[in-house]
């Protein structure tokens, strides 16, 4: 018995698809009927039935006990299988709607990662399935505290919490954090949260996240949308200034035209503002493009308040039913010259799909055959996965059209967790404002390395830092591209990929240090200057601040400049002399050439830091530098 009560919960799934699946209990019923039914003249004879019906009653008791049986054992496995993973490091999903479905199905095929899911109604399609491959479930009201104990919050690293509803998402993100904070719960644990509305996003970070009696605890906060997620990797897949170098070698200005008028679009532009940052400071051009373009725009300079000292905004109002909409005129904007992006991304993917095939035929096809088509088309399509594989890959027929947003790619645990970008956010805040050292590597095997870089990661006061961190870590291609380089994944050991990236970095480099005398022992003298600590003015001895911009290191840290002040615009900061971070205020809000004081000339070392740095931080994550045709 033992061992048949073994073999019973060591197969897992195979029992809950025999348990689960309705034809294989009705055929279960019906032979037990029809055996019940064979056998009453038998249980008349030898349990002395006196009638028909005494042998029906009892038939009855047998059958709803055989099946009070069956789920028994059903509830047993599945407590089993729970109990089991909550032993280990795991994931809980909270909600199984298209985002979080679509990721446990990439998950499937992957093994060692633990899942638990919670659910108010258990008994539904996908429950079952994701519970008959072994997933852990748990049934109760996610909003409910007394539900939540069920769980076990020591070893939950993950909590992606999708439940339909922005609202909902936040009060039980709120809830666990209350809980995780009562239970004095001293492991990590990381709050992947679904917000769309960016209004309540905001008021999240601000409320909650940002809270000062969250800085004590190793809570870390990730707020997510779709939409937001598919612009993201789009731009972590194509160059907004174009496959090759040659805007970014001018000075000329560039430009991208965006068909859409709904979240996606806002989200792309959002990422478009916060990357669009070049070293010759060439201006992007953002088209919009719709029937009521000009009502579009006022919608997004109402999301993004300070958007328009990023970039220059042009609203086309296009009516893509008509024949006009694609004519190829010289005056039209699919004519234009450095139009890198023709960006097609309304919410709707037929829509999407429809235009795309339009501009295809009518606008550019000939561009495209003849193999002279510069910019690149994309379009959205989130659940046509065959299809959107069979476009790109017949790249004879379809030169410079591309697909993107296939909910599988989007919807993985690597994009959704943001493992790899967090390590990189992670070096970044953990080397800002310390001393300059060229050989830095942390050792993120050592336990104590470990909490000095996390302890400072979560401390939630300096969340705009942190956000600030991730987006610098973004913009590492960019730079990297500029200087003929980029970066891939490596098996390398960290110390070997440091020397290897300090040498590809340093020989592009070299030149343009010698000239500005800016060595590393230079460089470590002023990055020891705390503008906290200076009391007299005159004191400060600045050595080194950019003036020429002539050379590339120069270029690069006005860049890294703009790039910051790009992404404070775009996220509601307005300039001021006196730096308030509650206010959204700071005084380093405009250009470089406008530093006039020692006290804010002295900050051009962070500037630097984002280029020198650069091996450093690739290292630690596993990344290689390498030349950029090579990869090409």
């Amino acid at each position: 018995m033992k061992q048949f009560v073994h073999n019973f919960r060591t197969a897992p799934s195979t029992i809950h698809f025999l348990l689960d699946n309705k034809g294989i209990l009705i055929a279960v019923i019906a032979v037990i009927s029809f055996t019940l039914r064979f056998s009453i003249a038998l249980m008349q004879k030898h349990f002395e039935l006196q009638s028909i019906s005494d042998a029906l009653e009892f038939a009855s008791i047998i059958s709803a006990s055989t099946i009070a049986i069956l789920i028994y054992f059903k509830d047993s496995i599945n407590r089993q299988i729970t109990k089991r993973i909550a032993k280990k490091n795991y994931t809980a999903i909270f909600g199984l709607g298209d985002f979080s479905s679509a990721l446990l199905e990439n998950e499937l095929e992957t093994t060692g990662r633990n899942y638990i899911l919670f659910e108010k109604n258990i008994q539904n399609e996908k429950v079952l399935h994701f519970r008959q491959v072994g997933m852990g479930i748990v049934e109760g009201d996610a909003l409910d505290s007394r539900h939540l104990e069920k769980l076990n919050f020591e070893t939950m690293e993950y909590a992606v919490i999708s439940l339909g509803n922005d609202r909902l998402n936040m009060e039980l993100a709120t809830i666990i954090i209350d809980l995780y904070k009562r239970k004095k719960i001293k492991s990590a644990i990381k709050l992947v949260v679904h917000i769309v509305n960016k209004d309540l996003n905001a008021l999240f970070h601000q409320e909650c996240i940002a809270s000062e009696k969250n800085a004590q605890y190793k809570i870390d906060i990730k707020t997510f949308s779709f939409y937001e997620e598919v612009a993201e990797k789009f731009f972590e897949e194509n160059f907004i200034d174009g496959e090759d170098d040659s805007i970014m070698q001018s000075s000329e200005d560039y430009h991208i035209a965006v068909v859409g008028n709904g979240e996606l679009a806002l989200n792309i532009i959002y990422q478009a503002g916060k990357i669009a940052h070049l070293p010759n400071e060439n201006l992007l051009h953002v088209h919009l493009i719709d029937k009521d373009a000009k009502k579009f725009e006022q919608k997004v300079i109402k999301r993004y308040s300070g958007i328009n000292s990023v970039l220059k905004l042009h609203a086309h109002n296009m009516d893509d039913e008509t024949i006009d909409y694609y004519a190829k005129a010289e005056d039209s904007v699919w004519a234009m010259e450095n139009l890198t992006h023709v960006i097609i991304c309304y919410d709707e993917e037929e829509r999407n799909l429809n235009i795309a095939t339009n501009i295809f035929n009518k606008t550019y096809l000939s561009d495209a055959v003849d193999a002279t088509m510069k910019t690149r088309v994309s379009f959205a399509l989130f659940h046509a996965h065959q299809m959107s594989a069979q476009i790109d890959a017949d790249k004879n027929s379809f030169k410079q059209f591309s697909s993107f947003g296939d909910v599988k790619a989007i919807c993985t645990r690597e994009a959704l967790m943001d493992e790899k970008d967090d390590l990189l956010a992670k070096l970044i805040h953990k080397g800002y404002a310390e001393e300059y050292d060229s050989e830095f590597l942390y050792d993120l095997k050592d336990e104590k390395t470990l909490t000095s870089i996390n302890d400072k990661w979560y401390n939630t006061s300096l969340l705009s830092d942190k956000l600030s961190s991730k987006a610098q870590s973004k913009h590492i291609g960019m730079k990297l591209k500029a200087l003929g380089l980029r970066y891939e994944a490596s098996k390398k050991s960290p110390t070997e990929l440091l020397k290897h990236n300090r040498d590809m970095m340093d020989e592009k480099l070299k030149n343009d240090r010698d000239a500005l005398n800016l060595n590393d022992t230079y460089l470590q003298e002023y990055s020891k200057l705390r503008d906290e600590d200076l009391k007299d003015e005159q004191a400060i001895d600045i050595k080194y601040f950019p003036k020429k911009y002539a050379t590339m290191l120069e270029k690069l840290t006005r860049t890294e400049h703009n790039r910051w002040n790009a992404f404070h615009y775009m996220n509601g900061w307005t300039f001021s002399e006196v730096k308030s971070k509650p206010k959204k205020e700071h005084n380093c809000l405009k250009p470089l050439a406008e530093f006039n004081t020692p006290e804010l000339q002295l900050t051009v070392i962070y500037d630097i830091y984002a280029i020198l740095y650069i091996p450093n931080y690739l290292a630690n994550a596993g990344f290689e530098i390498s030349a950029f045709e090579e990869v090409k």
